[in-house]
């Protein structure tokens, strides 16, 4: 009977072997956008709001720098990840149809090289014929096989554009919007800066928890990982600040 732990599938053999599936995440290209543009977000705002606060200004200069990052970052961020997915898409596109023409125009020199990546497999004599004979019987597989196996690529692109670039503007937003907050409450900017340095370490430490959905890694390490990446770049930035300003 399979047992199951967190995030896995492990099926036992009657000999006691077990093998592990990981579970598959859905959506995992928009998850991936999601935790990666928010940790970005938080990084990126917490160090400007943190150099801007090492010069000792007023809150509402933080404020503003801290917004300026906020809509710069969304944008930059979001066009990158959508021309990212965009120019991805357009070359397996190109790819999957050059595979195409060379299938139709050339299939004895494709049917050699089929052979040839299963012969690199270790496949030999009547079982290299017959997985040649199965995979240049149709042509949609055929094709599906170059692309994945000769060319290590997916079979058809995998991401929306505008998706892809929405999803990580949206995170990024979201992201910086914790380290900038606090400087629009009325507190003093002592007691914004702190409340920004727990909020973002704290919303860090949550994204680097939740990267573990994909890479399988410790939460509690990927977690404290992020928080220090965060306080590092934020305590370079309000050092930079001090010096800039005359403060140390």
């Amino acid at each position: 009977m399979p047992l199951r732990l967190p995030g896995f599938f492990l099926r036992t053999r009657d000999d006691g072997a077990t093998h592990s599936e990981a579970a598959h995440i859905p959506g995992g290209r928009s998850v991936r956008d999601l935790v990666f543009g928010a940790n970005d977000g938080l990084v990126a705002a917490f160090a400007v709001c943190s150099g801007v606060r090492g010069a000792d200004v007023s809150p509402h200069i933080v404020l503003l720098a801290g917004i300026a990052e906020l809509l710069g970052g969304t944008i930059a961020m979001g066009l990158g990840a959508f021309l990212a997915a965009k120019s991805e898409r357009e070359y397996i596109l190109s790819e999957r149809a050059r595979e195409e023409y060379e299938v139709q125009q050339f299939p004895h020199e494709e049917r050699r090289e089929v052979r040839s990546i299963f012969e690199q497999k270790g496949y030999r004599g009547q079982a290299l014929e017959t997985i040649v004979e199965h995979v240049t019987a149709d042509p949609k597989f055929w094709v599906d096989t170059m692309m994945t196996e000769e060319l290590g690529l997916s079979v058809a692109p995998m991401t929306a554009p505008l998706r892809s670039g929405l999803v990580v503007a949206l995170a990024y937003a979201v992201g910086a919007a914790f380290p900038v907050l606090p400087y629009a409450w009325p507190v003093t900017i002592g007691r914004a800066f702190v409340l920004s340095i727990v909020l973002t370490l704290t919303a860090l430490f949550g994204v680097g928890a939740a990267k573990t959905k994909m890479t399988g890694r410790p939460w509690l390490r990927s977690g404290l990982e992020s928080v220090l990446v965060g306080a590092i770049a934020a305590a370079a930035t309000y050092v930079a600040g001090r010096l800039v300003s005359g403060g140390v």
